[in-house]
């Protein structure tokens, strides 16, 4: 049976599956607690605990009124301490791909949960010396750390997952993510954590996660794709690296040895072909790589513009703008975050089925047609101050969590591996992670100023409304459907229809 004969012959085997093998689903678990996990735990805390936040940075700055619970002098700084996270993360955009062609995707995530570990002890240190200066330096550390593991992690369970299921395993992913956000909202309640006295639990907790996840991944096996991407040209090499890909194969496709024999010598007569990576420069010259990561940054641009960044980073405020009590506002906010987690749960049984590209149009669509409803909620609100009119907000926020987990959310992080060689991947990531990163950062930084000149649902209306329809437009014309085809498949339609 020939290489290419055989690798059909398993594929057509799989794909009669549904779910990813448990060594492949285990191992997305580990790398999503170190990367999503922690990244949607971060977007939260700052949240319902804002107000212990405010004081902490208050005491810092040594200000004449510690008690003050309203503190509306540093607000915008806050803002500005909330968004030092996202200058991290694009920050550490530009290091992912130096971080996972040079350590590999195991190690590269090892490397960034060191990061995250010694984020989380400065940021403990900071609370118990008082000193804002070095929680700000801890978040922006966190932000590199988090963002390189979770760059790194998409590649890592793209490249090692099944192409029947790759699209269930990336999604666990984004299925950690919307449950550490569940997690977060309520631990940082400011009747739990999300106090002036236990605020620093949270990133002990976190620490912990980190920690666990440190000791465990050296157990998995590396990328079967990024072995045999090495220069394996030399003989012992081959051999040595040969043994590594077929036990990598096997370990996470879950197939015999003669299977992952004629699978890793395809993967190897593929990978070596094209062993060359691109760089964040070269990777704009060739237009089908040119155009996967154009896309892969379009998806997460309109991502990051839905309105999730100012729904993570202050839905707790909004709600108390709108009259509710604190308390009340913290319980709405955890219940508006379990629709995340519901949304997610849904599109791990309908992602693999209706494929990426019709649900990223229908969810975006319908983001939109909330997104209208939010900003004319908020306006009655302001005009009318009936509390009623602030219960259909929360509800429309709800829809909005849930529209969001079901699509943009978890695909935004994968996509771009779908839809660039393996080659590539790594420089495209950088490119996507750091328009992700770059575009939240403005967003904390200049919406509470916007919204201080002007009001709630004009600072909605300016920031969140267009981008929805832009999005569905370019996705409508431009994204393939990648669901179940590898990147030659992609191509050959991509050269068919001459798009670009």
């Amino acid at each position: 049976m020939s290489s290419s004969g055989g690798n059909v012959a398993i594929i057509a085997t799989q794909r009669a599956k549904k779910w990813p093998p448990i060594r492949t689903s285990l191992m997305a678990i580990i790398v999503a607690f170190g990367s999503s996990f922690s990244f949607g735990f971060q977007l939260l805390i700052t949240n319902p605990a804002q107000g212990a936040f405010i004081k902490f940075l208050n005491a810092s700055k040594h200000s004449n009124n510690p008690d003050d619970n309203e503190l509306s002098h540093l607000e915008n700084e806050w803002s500005f301490i909330v968004a030092i996270f996202f200058l991290g993360s694009a920050t550490g955009a530009f290091l992912i791909k130096t971080v996972a062609e040079r350590f590999g995707r195991k190690k590269g995530v090892i490397v960034s949960l060191f990061a995250q570990v010694t984020s989380s002890m400065l940021t403990i240190v900071s609370f118990w010396i008082v000193n804002h200066i070095l929680f700000i330096f801890a978040r922006f550390l966190m932000g590199v750390g988090i963002t390189i593991s979770m760059g790194i992690a998409a590649m890592f369970v793209t490249e090692s997952s099944p192409a029947y299921c790759r699209g269930v395993s990336s999604l666990i992913n984004g299925v950690l993510l919307q449950l550490s956000i569940t997690v977060g909202a309520v631990m940082a309640m400011p009747n739990v954590l999300g106090n002036e006295t236990h605020w620093w639990y949270l990133y002990l907790f976190q620490l912990i996660i980190n920690t666990t996840v440190l000791v465990i991944l050296p157990w998995v096996h590396e990328s079967p794709s990024y072995l045999a991407s090495q220069d394996i040209k030399h003989h012992e090499l081959h051999a040595m690296f040969k043994a590594k890909i077929v036990a990598s194969v096997k370990f996470y496709h879950g197939i015999s040895d003669p299977e992952a024999e004629v699978f890793a010598d395809n993967l190897i007569e593929t990978h070596q072909i094209t062993r060359s990576q691109e760089s964040i420069i070269s990777v704009w010259k060739s237009p089908f790589n040119r155009r996967g990561t154009l896309l892969g940054m379009m998806v997460t641009f309109s991502m990051a513009m839905s309105g999730i960044t100012v729904i993570n980073a202050f839905a707790f405020e909004i709600l108390m703008n709108v009259g509710m009590k604190q308390d009340t506002a913290a319980i709405a906010n955890a219940a508006i975050c379990f629709f995340s987690f519901a949304g997610i749960l849904v599109s791990t049984k309908i992602i693999d089925h209706f494929g990426r590209r019709p649900l990223l149009i229908s969810t975006f669509g319908c983001l939109a047609v909330v997104n209208v409803v939010i900003v004319g909620l908020m306006y009655t609100f302001a005009e009318t101050q009936n509390q009623i009119v602030s219960y259909f907000l929360i509800s429309a926020i709800c829809m909005f969590n849930f529209l969001f987990a079901m699509g943009p959310g978890p695909l935004s992080m994968f996509i771009t591996g779908e839809l660039v060689p393996q080659n590539c991947r790594s420089a495209s990531s950088v490119w996507t992670n750091a328009v992700m990163a770059v575009v939240r950062f403005l967003i904390l930084t200049f919406y509470l100023p916007v919204k201080n000149m002007t009001s709630e649902f004009m600072a909605y209306a300016i920031f969140f409304v267009v981008p929805m329809i832009v999005a569905v437009l370019v996705i409508f014309f431009l994204l393939p459907e990648t669901k179940g085809r590898n990147v030659e498949e992609i191509r050959e339609e991509y050269e068919r229809k001459s798009l670009l």
